[in-house]
């Protein structure tokens, strides 16, 4: 399954050769392991800031990218709240695959401490998923793509979060999925309300004045 969701994000980011792209949240790697595989970036910028995960991303892209596409990926410990003031407008394609409460993990645990823990992280990590998709906002060039997902089932974590930016950023327009995910729904199936509650598809267009 996890396979799968990976993929879903990269296809929907639908990265061209010679882009610019960041993954923002990118440990343990297999999310960038799959761009890779679908186009040959002009750069490709990995980030991750925790840095037991980063080091496992390092690992991650030792070992299973080809020595001759490693002149083109810089691997980074940056916050990704700061990556937007450090590299504006400097992206064609950015995903942010958040830090969340990954309840999906939890539900079924017998683990009532850490099931209390993930409901306490929950109520700060939505603020945290929006300072990094304001982040990235910044860092999306005009014309650009983001792709915002979640491994949650919080609605604050999922369409709240994306609700507040697209009330509050006026040059981010909402894509309808749903004709990418009729394209490839014979390898897995989304939900009819998808586009708008685990992954959102964000197009970055130039103001006019």
């Amino acid at each position: 399954m996890l396979v799968w969701k990976n993929r879903v994000k990269v296809l929907a980011l639908d990265i061209k050769d010679g882009e610019e792209v960041l993954d923002m949240c990118a440990a343990p790697g297999g999310k960038s392991i799959a761009m890779l595989q679908c186009a040959y970036p002009g750069h490709f910028h990995c980030n991750e800031y925790d840095i037991l995960r980063s080091r496992w991303l390092k690992q991650t892209v030792e070992s299973f990218i080809p020595e001759s596409l490693l002149n083109i990926i810089t691997v980074s410990e940056l916050d990704g709240r700061q990556i937007g003031e450090l590299h504006p407008e400097s992206y064609d394609k950015i995903l942010v695959d958040a830090p969340c409460s990954n309840d999906r993990n939890w539900l079924f645990s017998s683990d009532v401490q850490q099931a209390r823990l993930r409901l306490i992280q929950r109520k700060v990590l939505s603020a945290v998923q929006i300072q990094l998709l304001r982040s990235a906002i910044k860092a999306l060039r005009p014309g650009g793509t983001l792709v915002y997902s979640t491994c949650t089932l919080s609605k604050a974590e999922n369409s709240d979060v994306t609700t507040q930016i697209l009330n509050s950023c006026s040059n981010i327009l909402p894509v309808d999925i749903r004709e990418m995910a009729s394209a490839i729904s014979h390898e897995f199936a989304l939900a009819s309300s998808a586009q708008q509650y685990e992954l959102l598809l964000l197009s970055k267009y130039k103001l006019k004045g």
